[in-house]
């Protein structure tokens, strides 16, 4: 049985269920009781008696003789996890940190219809570093660094009338889409002040869609490789607390 689930609990039926459901979800599929427990190194019967209980309360389900999956039970759990995962709230802290580090404003874009809209951003105050909800702030997705990120999942087809929509070239649109997925950035120097650079960076939910994009506005002259790489940390950071697994 894995260590340190044991040593995660001092109920030992508790550890020993913890083993079991870690290894269906490794497996991802159907598994024998054989399987089951060479893996965790419980005794068939054991690990048969307590495969049987989770069944009741919907935790497993049996496949077939002898064999496990995951149930269905959790998906209901996980779904009710998800609803309290609101990105702009999971987004404050690494976001004022991310402010603290650069010195400069981080923002966090929304997509909504064929628009990106700035949800929260960061401000200085004498109190410290604080996020702020910004309403009203609405950009058009091909015109603007945190609007094509929140596209790069679109089908072509989609593209296509986004691209028509806003009066952009669909080649060109999909070109620069390419060099951001490549890059994992989108860089924007299109900015009311010269001296600025603005870079976006995709934050993920569980399920690996693109579902916000983050933002450092800050200026050109300082802008290398380290903040950048500060960027893309934060927003995986975020995307981890959605559940999102980067592999």
């Amino acid at each position: 049985m894995n260590e340190s689930s044991a040593a995660s609990t001092s109920i030992q039926v508790l550890s020993r269920m913890f083993s079991l459901l870690d290894t269906l979800a490794q497996e991802g599929d159907s598994v024998s009781l054989k399987s089951i427990s060479e893996q965790t190194g419980l005794h068939p019967s054991t690990a048969h008696r307590i495969l049987n209980d989770l069944a009741v309360g919907g935790m497993v389900e049996r496949s077939g003789p002898g064999s496990y999956r995951l149930g269905l039970r959790l998906l209901e759990l996980g779904n009710r996890v998800r609803v309290r995962l609101d990105v702009r709230e999971l987004s404050a802290r690494p976001m004022q940190e991310l402010h603290r580090q650069t010195g400069h404003t981080v923002s966090l874009f929304i997509r909504q219809d064929d628009d990106a809209i700035c949800v929260a951003r960061t401000v200085s105050e004498r109190s410290g570093v604080q996020v702020t909800r910004v309403m009203g702030l609405r950009i058009p997705l091909t015109s603007h660094a945190a609007g094509k990120l929140l596209m790069l999942q679109d089908p072509a087809s989609l593209l296509q009338v986004l691209a028509s929509a806003q009066g952009v070239r669909l080649e060109s649109l999909q070109a620069e889409l390419a060099a951001i997925r490549a890059q994992g950035m989108a860089l924007d120097s299109d900015s009311p002040d010269p001296l600025l650079q603005l870079a976006a960076t995709p934050i993920h939910d569980d399920m690996g869609r693109v579902c916000a994009a983050l933002v450092l506005n800050a200026p050109i002259a300082r802008f290398g490789l380290e903040w950048q790489e500060a960027l893309k940390a934060t927003a995986a950071r975020i995307s981890a607390c959605l559940g999102w697994v980067h592999r």
